[in-house]
């Protein structure tokens, strides 16, 4: 990215992030970038001569927000550039002037110059706790089906190892004392899961890892065998957020998700066997089209044997291009106070634990 015509301004920049811990870390480093360039960041939204915007589109709500926030800045500072990039539809910014739009490819190809690093002067909220986001992987091909990011990112990249310790031992150097490892689906990183953990362990000096979200598939005996070592297990966090979506078979089939409720059982039964002091976290789409009070049952039930720790959940959002909008509109519609009473009653689950 070029931006020396904009030196000649204030050289300053405002980040403003949405979305997934992947995006987080894709903001880090693109203020890296800028930084690099010359430029300051800011909090205060004085005026600053860039103002970058990373948008998310996971939920019809969330594109809505990214999208607000773009125009809210094009009319408070109509003097920036305002540069744009993630999941999000631009066509309703397509004729606002001064924007710059980068689609995600466009975008990794700027900040992966860098290898994932970056220090705290980007003053993101991570780096004020000593945390770096290590993006470690990009892309999904599982095609979910009520998941938008395949068609906004269907082509995958992994962060080679030794480029990963190269990266945590610069974040170690740069003050940072935990990483939390993340990607659009590490159960598609390339290079071993388990065997990157390793290399970390073994060959940097950073005191926690922790995981942004981690796919069930991950969990591997390899992955539980790290936590049995006396010498890492306290050195790896011990809270996991693994999405499960649902309990019920019929629905997981529907998602396409890669497991089913037997997988499930058996993949937290075996780190509870095997790990001690693990809380967990999951995410949770109720309102699924086509899902009956018994398959909301089936997840209610699953979700209180497994005690997650933190719930996050989302109502069902129909995203262009997938199979599940089609299913959505063409499947009788479960009513807004059914969706609304499902999702309290799973949310009321985590205070309880």
């Amino acid at each position: 990215m070029n931006t020396s015509k904009l030196k000649s301004k204030s050289k300053t920049f405002l980040a403003i992030n949405f979305g997934c811990r992947v995006n987080a870390a894709e903001t880090n480093l693109w203020s890296q970038v800028l930084i690099d360039q010359g430029f300051s960041p800011v909090i205060d939204f004085d005026s600053p001569s860039i103002i970058l915007v990373n948008t998310c589109s996971i939920t019809k709500k969330g594109e809505k927000e990214s999208i607000n926030k773009i125009k809210f800045f094009h009319k408070k500072y109509p003097k920036s550039k305002i540069i744009v990039s993630g999941c999000a539809d631009f066509k309703k910014i397509k004729n606002l002037e001064n924007i710059s739009v980068f689609n995600n490819r466009q975008k990794e190809t700027i900040i992966k110059k860098l290898s994932s690093c970056y220090n705290p002067k980007i003053k993101d909220k991570f780096s004020k706790t000593n945390r770096f986001l290590l993006k470690i992987q990009s892309g999904c091909t599982q095609f979910c089906s009520y998941c938008i990011v395949p068609f906004k990112r269907n082509y995958l990249y992994s962060l080679p190892i030794n480029k990963a310790i190269e990266t945590v031992n610069q974040a170690v150097n740069n003050g940072y004392k935990e990483i939390i490892i993340t990607g659009v689906n590490l159960d598609q990183y390339q290079h071993d899961l388990p065997s990157l953990i390793k290399k970390i362990l073994d060959e940097t000096k950073i005191k926690l890892i922790s995981f942004g979200s981690i796919p069930i598939n991950c969990l591997t005996k390899d992955f539980i065998s790290l936590y049995q070592c006396s010498e890492y297990k306290k050195r790896l966090s011990h809270f996991l957020h693994i999405p499960i979506q649902s309990g019920s078979n019929k629905i997981l089939e529907i998602m396409n998700r890669p497991y089913t409720k037997k997988d499930i059982i058996t993949k937290f039964t075996n780190l509870k066997s095997n790990i001690a002091n693990l809380k967990f976290g999951t995410d949770i789409i109720v309102g699924f089209p086509t899902e009956t009070n018994n398959d909301f049952e089936q997840t209610l039930d699953l979700c209180q044997k497994i005690s997650f720790s933190k719930i996050h959940v989302f109502k069902f959002s129909p995203r262009p291009n997938t199979s599940a909008r089609i299913l959505f509109e063409n499947s009788p519609k479960i009513s807004k106070d059914t969706i609304k009473f499902r999702s309290q009653q799973i949310s009321q689950l985590q205070s309880k634990n």
